[in-house]
């Protein structure tokens, strides 16, 4: 008798610690999980090793100027200006989250080369510019309409102007193009579909967890956190608003974050006679964003050839 009560008493012990757990692991998934997320997101900035880096376009034997402007809800926004030459266009360069604008510095300046102006600026919470949410687009598209009406207003430029974004920065560029007439082109590399779909997704691949309830509370903190509807980040919407201007959408071809599906559903949306789509394969291309480092003979190549067609006279 005394070895069963000894056995009843240690299987109760055993299940209130089950149950704890449990209900700890409910609390941390479902309460602690989606706050960290929201503020991850809401709150990002450069990461610390792209704050380290001190390259900037005359490393590359580029010439250029810092600038400044301001967003039309206040916010400062920091950039480096290199003039176009024959080709009498520039190009509006929007990076990803995390980043810097020297993400595509490297890109830009080759394009550069070729005769094409840049517009390289650090997006709202990011590199030099002011502090800011982060709504993945939607407060960003602000962004680079102001570096539209800084080129216009403030440089004086005709130049025909192209939005090129990357991951967030892609998504920027297709809301900002979709709200701008004067934008001549676009390219998107790697952008996701929307807001919802990319939270979905990425709940999905990286935490492998059920998306209900979790994407719901975490797209509610997000949107309250940064105040704007998840519902108008959405590329797929902008790309159909975009209409018959051209566009080039690019992705990594084992890119598990955006992979290329989303590129060619992009691709298939738009009513654009001068849509294009390169899809890069090789070492690197793994990596989220990557297209260019897996090929950069191939991916100028593609991009030159694109705006050659796109922005011809």
């Amino acid at each position: 008798m005394s070895e069963q009560r000894t056995q009843k008493r240690w299987w109760r012990i055993l299940k209130r610690m089950l149950i704890t757990l449990v209900i700890l692991a409910v609390v941390l998934i479902y309460g602690v999980l989606p706050f960290w997320l929201s503020r991850l997101v809401t709150n990002a900035s450069t990461r610390s090793v792209d704050r380290q880096l001190t390259t900037t376009p005359a490393t590359y034997g580029a010439i250029f100027q810092d600038v400044e402007f301001t967003t039309t809800d206040g916010v400062k926004i920091s950039g480096w200006l290199l003039p176009s030459r024959d080709k009498r266009a520039t190009i509006i360069y929007s990076h990803g989250l995390f980043r810097s604008r020297r993400e595509l510095l490297e890109r830009a300046v080759a394009l550069w080369k070729l005769g094409y102006g840049a517009l390289l600026y650090d997006s709202r919470n990011h590199g030099d510019s002011g502090a800011a949410r982060v709504s993945l687009g939607f407060h960003e598209r602000l962004d680079a309409q102001a570096a539209i009406r800084f080129l216009r207003a403030e440089q004086q430029s005709r130049d025909r102007l192209v939005l090129y974004g990357i991951s967030m920065g892609a998504v920027t560029a297709l809301l900002a193009a979709a709200e701008t007439p004067p934008v001549d082109a676009v390219i998107s590399d790697s952008a996701f579909l929307s807001f919802d779909d990319t939270l979905a997704h990425h709940i999905r691949v990286f935490l492998r967890l059920p998306t209900f309830p979790l994407a719901a509370e975490v797209r509610y903190l997000i949107e309250s956190r940064a105040d704007f509807d998840g519902k108008q980040v959405n590329a797929l919407e902008a790309v159909r608003r975009i209409g018959e201007r051209p566009i080039l959408f690019i992705a990594s071809a084992n890119d598990k974050r955006m992979p290329p599906r989303i590129a060619e559903t992009l691709y298939q949306a738009s009513t654009s006679p001068q849509r294009d789509l390169l899809i890069v394969d090789g070492e690197g291309s793994e990596i989220h964003g990557h297209a260019y480092q897996a090929n950069s003979t191939l991916y100028i190549e593609k991009v030159s050839a694109f705006l050659n067609a796109a922005l011809k006279q």
